[in-house]
């Protein structure tokens, strides 16, 4: 049954295949001003147009609308630090598949989130430390770019005590090397680089849940925690509710004071036993944060059909982290050398407000985070249940404005104000918010970017074309590459990107061929 499905499958592709090419050979290869064919197709005509609200593109994709500042010239959103989608859209496009599904996985803040960045470091007594720069638009020259840096704490693993719950989903569905011989390798992985005196427990679900580890620390069990993870095997439904209120109940008995308490949730999918409901599986996991347990979200596998929705929103109630492995190279990252930031969180209810001087900006349009714009009541609730950011994370948030047909930036002007508030990852509900400010002015601008400036306008400029985006205007990849090839990157995942842009350019060139 399995190989009619493979045989079935292949020739729907193919057929698709061919359809596409006399479609293109009939129309000339139809291409953008980004340089890229038109697949998917569509756009607005008008790319600096205003939408009163968020609207999608043909692509279905929610963006942030255009905003004039003579009607507002403030907005309010939540700030969290999740990278799954950048993971599953660089994977997708370095393996050569999914090419009709990329607009869906590109989400902007996720994106330039995955990467670090050499953003000031917070004071002594602060978490958090923001930074910004001002400069012009390099795909619209009505624009300029905005980027806020805002970097967390470093936290080094040895100072923490770690109380770690892995939630492995073992069901059917997992069989298959991409899956859970992936989970098992990048799970032992993990489990290498943790503290002697960690305490680890293991809890695994399919039909039914089944506590494999019960608190075992990890000096003198290591080889042993090892061997249960490798015994692993695949079978049976997808019991999440009962492997997830397992997990917290584990988590809890072994509770340390001022210590890391969290479970690491790691599947392929969906929930198709118990609660399955994702309104309900959120306020399940939103009580258990109360006891100061958080929750991370792995997701894994070649399937980018992958419940990211439910993860997401799954992380978000959990205070948590929302990752993803297709490869041993994602693990690397996100298991070994991003591991404090995977699973240590710094700072919770994070919260953005920025206000600009509406005799300076004419309009604005926040980049990314589509889901979290907030009210301003949310922003000043202290009870407010907002993002979360790990520890030696750097995050960038950034805005496309356009000024003023008078405004002169050699002058000395307000341009914004930012504010971010957050609170201890240790706090409870009713504590008080710390609060950073950060004036926006024209000291800000530079008509030389930095690295780190350059790098980002190239991230957002490749999303803007890969989201066929109503707003993109004259991007163009052969500029992205240029740009970026022009930096001289040493950073390994920053050169994998110039990779991701290269390889996307030819695969769309090669779809409509």
């Amino acid at each position: 049954m399995r190989k009619k499905h493979v045989v079935f499958t292949l020739t729907l592709i193919i057929i698709t295949a061919l359809t596409l090419c006399a479609f293109s050979a009939c129309n000339g290869g139809p291409r953008d001003d980004a340089g890229v064919p038109t697949f998917p197709p569509g756009g607005s005509d008008s790319p600096n147009g205003s939408p009163s609200s968020s609207v999608g593109n043909e692509n279905g994709i929610k963006e942030n609308p255009v905003i004039d500042t003579a009607t507002q010239n403030d907005l309010y959103f939540s700030v969290d630090a999740h990278t799954a989608e950048y993971t599953q859209l660089k994977d997708m496009i370095l393996n050569g598949t999914g090419y009709d599904a990329y607009a869906s996985h590109v989400k902007i803040d996720q994106m330039l989130n995955y990467f670090k960045y050499d953003y000031s470091t917070p004071q002594e007594d602060e978490l958090l430390a923001l930074n910004a720069s001002l400069f012009d638009c390099p795909y619209n020259t009505e624009k300029k770019l905005l980027r806020v840096g805002l970097k967390s704490q470093q936290v080094y693993m040895e100072d923490v005590k770690n109380n770690i719950v892995l939630l492995l989903d073992v069901s059917g569905s997992m069989s298959g090397a991409s899956k859970i011989d992936l989970m098992k390798e990048a799970m032992m992985k993990m489990v290498d680089n943790l503290n002697q005196d960690d305490v680890i427990s293991i809890v695994t679900y399919s039909n039914k849940t089944k506590v494999v580890i019960d608190g075992l620390t990890m000096g003198e069990n290591a080889k042993e925690i090892k061997r249960q993870i490798g015994d692993l095997r695949a079978d049976g439904g997808t019991n999440g509710e009962g492997g997830i209120q397992k997990a917290y109940e584990v988590a809890k008995n072994h509770f340390i004071e001022d210590g890391n308490n969290r479970v690491i949730l790691a599947t392929d999918g969906d929930f198709n036993i118990g609660i399955s409901d994702v309104g309900e599986l959120k306020e399940f996991i939103s009580s258990k944060k109360d006891d100061g347990i958080y929750l991370t979200c792995i997701g894994l596998g070649n399937d980018y059909g992958y419940a990211t929705s439910t993860m997401e929103a799954l992380s978000k109630s959990g205070n948590g982290y929302w990752g993803y492995i297709h490869n041993m190279g994602d693990a690397e990252k996100l298991l070994v050398e991003d591991l404090a930031s995977t699973i240590i969180t710094i700072a919770k209810d994070v919260k953005a407000k920025i206000a600009f001087n509406s005799d300076v900006v004419k309009n604005f349009r926040l980049l990314g985070y589509e889901n979290n714009i907030i009210s301003s009541i949310d922003y000043e609730d202290k009870t407010t249940d907002a993002g979360e950011i790990g520890t030696d994370f750097t995050l960038s948030l950034c805005f496309e404005i356009e000024l003023g047909a008078d405004v002169d930036l050699s002058q000395e002007l307000n341009i914004a104000e930012v504010n971010i508030r957050y609170k201890d990852a240790k706090a409870n509900t009713e504590d008080p918010s710390s609060e950073l400010k950060l004036p926006i002015t024209s000291d800000c601008y530079t008509l030389e970017m930095s690295q780190d400036d350059s790098f980002v306008s190239s991230v957002v400029e490749f999303a803007l074309i890969a989201l066929n985006s109503q707003y993109k205007a004259n991007a163009n990849i052969d500029n992205v590459i240029e740009r970026l090839q022009g930096l001289g990157l040493s950073d390994k995942y920053k050169a994998e990107f110039v990779q991701v842009v290269t390889t996307y350019k030819n695969l769309m060139s090669n779809v409509n061929r």
